[in-house]
């Protein structure tokens, strides 16, 4: 479970530690436990405005999203692990409204298994909008945070989410954001939705 109770996206796996016998020269062989490099596999956008009404309406129409994006990590796989990124997985945008909950704003830092940035803005517009155009706007945003990040693997996730959503994004993104979550679409579906609406 995360820290707002919310449960992790699917397909993001726990690391198990591994052990090998080391042969060492000098003494006898001993039992190593060696945690395996980890990668970069869920992209994630919180969400904090001031009331938790607020907070869940905006959680259960956005946070698919990172379910979703995962799809875009794939190709990327081998540029977001790395000794930079050791014991790290996962990747947070926090959207604040509080400023006094926004935990060193502005800048990126690692806590725990995580690459962080808070950002304090107002999440008023985000509730006027439909969830898949605030999406579309919040991975531009969310890009050109990550460019400024001091590891590698995380602006490597920025080229991720400066790609514009097509036609086919939208279409397999839309059951994401809602919940319950609606049918899936499979690709090839929505190519088809796509060119025949075309």
């Amino acid at each position: 479970m995360l820290d707002n109770g919310l449960r992790k996206p699917a397909g993001v796996r726990r690391q198990e530690e591994r052990c090998y016998w080391t042969d060492k020269a000098d003494g006898p062989c001993r039992l190593k436990h060696v945690r395996p490099q980890m990668t970069i596999a869920s992209v994630r956008i919180y969400f904090y405005p001031m009331t938790q009404d607020r907070e869940l309406k905006l959680t259960a129409s956005h946070w698919g999203f990172s379910e979703w994006f995962a799809r875009r990590l794939k190709p990327i796989r081998e540029q977001l692990r790395g000794p930079e990124a050791k014991g790290v997985d996962i990747m947070n945008l926090m959207l604040y409204e509080n400023p006094d909950h926004a935990w060193q704003r502005d800048k990126w830092h690692q806590r725990g298994n995580t690459f962080q940035f808070s950002f304090v803005c107002d999440l008023h517009p985000l509730e006027a909008h439909p969830s898949i155009e605030n999406i579309s706007k919040l991975m531009t945003f969310y890009a050109a945070v990550a460019d400024r990040a001091p590891w590698p693997q995380v602006r490597s996730v920025a080229t991720a989410l400066r790609q514009p959503l097509s036609e086919v994004d939208r279409i397999t993104l839309l059951p994401y954001l809602q919940w319950p979550r609606g049918e899936m679409i499979s690709e090839a579906k929505a190519k088809r939705i796509a060119k025949s609406a075309a």
